[in-house]
């Protein structure tokens, strides 16, 4: 099934409920409003995921566009300005939009997009599909062409496990890149949490990232969330060389950038960027089954 077919079985659901929760960017008389980019923050709420897991991502996103550095990251920009959207998900029935798109483009409407991140509630979850995450993504970006426009397309996916429901993730991945949008991982690698799947970063750099310029930033614990947060918002939103160097050089005792390539285990201690090459994952992007009660 391709993505336009999968568009329809969603599109009512989600993106109809998504207009009565939020409002709409309108679109100018004049036609389109062109932003530098358009982001989609993607956020795990499978059943692995409790609620103040939950809760510290929310905080963590929220306090991650609050943040100077990524603020200075917007206005680095051609235009100076942002579009963001926000969804949840998990099995593909319990995917929402929680945040229509929003225009960012200096403190204040930074600090009220936070505050509409942080009023969010929790959607209820089920299991794992970013394939699921990837769809709703995609169509959200095109739906949206005739009212916002950017030269780069985002998808942001954080999560804590891999693709165990929904359609195949390779397929959805091929799909959701030959429309020119870019993949970004964030996957959280947290040893004492419910839902720890080692190995998940070599996983979101296999199957789950793509794209010009996609890369990965592991998060080694929820309570460090916001600041990988930031240093990812920075990295992508960032048309500035020397912010953009200052954020890859942060030392890695907090967030991990990971190379696209999935890096040897003799990888100096400076993180480093690199552009998706010819990278290939040995095992199976879809693990159907994986988890203590279908996570």
């Amino acid at each position: 099934m391709s993505i336009k077919t999968a568009c329809k079985v969603l599109a009512s659901a989600l993106l109809c409920a998504s207009a009565l929760a939020w409002p709409a960017v309108s679109a100018p008389a004049a036609g389109p409003l062109n932003v530098d980019l358009k982001l989609i923050i993607a956020t795990d709420v499978s059943r692995s995921i409790n609620d103040e897991e939950a809760l510290l991502q929310r905080e963590g996103t929220a306090e991650a566009f609050m943040s100077p550095e990524v603020v200075k990251a917007i206005q680095s920009g051609a235009l100076g300005r942002i579009a963001v959207a926000m969804i949840d998900w998990s099995s593909p029935e319990f995917d929402r939009v929680v945040l229509d798109w929003t225009v960012v483009s200096d403190k204040a409407s930074a600090d009220a997009l936070a505050g509409r991140i942080r009023s969010a509630p929790r959607t209820p979850g089920r299991r794992t599909s970013i394939s699921s995450a990837l769809e709703l993504g995609a169509l959200l970006l095109e739906a949206s062409e005739k009212n916002i426009r950017a030269t780069r397309r985002v998808i942001d996916v954080s999560g804590d496990g891999p693709n165990n429901d929904g359609r195949q993730l390779g397929e959805v991945h091929k799909e959701v890149i030959a429309q020119n949008i870019v993949v970004n991982g964030l996957p959280i690698m947290d040893e004492n949490a419910n839902g720890y799947y080692p190995g998940l970063d070599k996983y979101y750099a296999g199957c789950v990232v793509g794209g010009r310029g996609a890369f990965v930033v592991v998060v080694k614990s929820f309570k460090e969330f916001a600041q990988a947060m930031r240093r990812k918002l920075i990295l992508e939103i960032s048309q500035n060389e020397s912010q953009i160097r200052q954020a890859e050089n942060e030392p890695q005792s907090r967030a991990l950038l990971q190379n696209i390539a999935a890096a040897p285990q003799s990888a100096p201690a400076q993180a480093q960027i690199i552009r998706p090459g010819n990278n290939e994952y040995s095992e199976q992007c879809d693990r159907n089954g994986f988890g203590f009660g279908g996570f």
